[in-house]
């Protein structure tokens, strides 16, 4: 069973119930170790120790559950997001690396759960689960362009594709918690590796040093 998410909450979070979020964790940990496809209600309601009728009175569908998934994983992304960019102390740059690495702890913290969602929305054409998942890009891809806007970096290209850029690195470090976990780096080595990466990717840009 993996640790449970001790990340900030999101102030716009879903009003789940305390009963709902116990659902949503032991839900969580089930997909996280065989995958959405064999998420059932079921499960869900063995893992909490339900009835499976009584799950259905706090989620009347798998497709309920899932989406509420996403809302939770809002709540741990961007509670996380909007307080590193609300740190004015810290350079535009220094916030954006910790926003990295806040991205990437989400991720190692639920072996990819994001992803399997993304992936389920895709190949299913969950269009609300799609929808749900553009939200939570949209709102992210929003803090960036700002602290991309306030350090002073050229707007060709446009700081919304730029801003994209900076999803890259956990993207390629969230397929090796899910698929090679064993090639996955520690702490120390992801630390460097976001330095490196966001530094990289302003000078780039012709941005500052610092």
């Amino acid at each position: 069973m993996t640790n449970s998410l001790l990340l900030p909450p999101d102030p716009e979070a879903a009003p789940f119930t305390g009963r709902q979020r116990e659902i949503l964790e032991r839900a969580r940990e089930l997909v996280e170790e065989s995958g959405l496809a064999n998420l059932t209600l079921k499960k869900v309601a063995e893992r909490v120790g339900f009835t499976e009728p009584a799950i259905y009175r706090h989620f009347a569908s798998k497709q309920e559950l899932v989406l509420a998934l996403v809302d939770l994983l809002r709540e741990r992304l961007m509670g996380g997001m909007r307080a590193i960019a609300a740190e004015t102390s810290l350079p535009p740059r220094a916030r954006i690396e910790r926003m990295v690495r806040h991205h990437v702890g989400v991720l190692r913290a639920t072996r990819a759960l994001p992803f399997l969602l993304l992936a389920e929305g895709l190949a299913s054409g969950d269009s609300a689960l799609l929808d749900r998942m553009y939200t939570v890009l949209r709102g992210y891809q929003a803090l960036l362009v700002a602290l991309l806007e306030e350090a002073g970096l050229p707007p060709s290209p446009p700081l919304p594709q730029q801003a994209l850029l900076f999803f890259g690195l956990p993207a390629v470090l969230g397929i090796q918690f899910r698929a090679f976990p064993d090639q996955a780096p520690d702490e120390a080595q992801i630390d460097l590796l976001v330095a490196h990466y966001v530094r990289a990717l302003f000078t780039g840009a012709g941005g500052d040093t610092k």
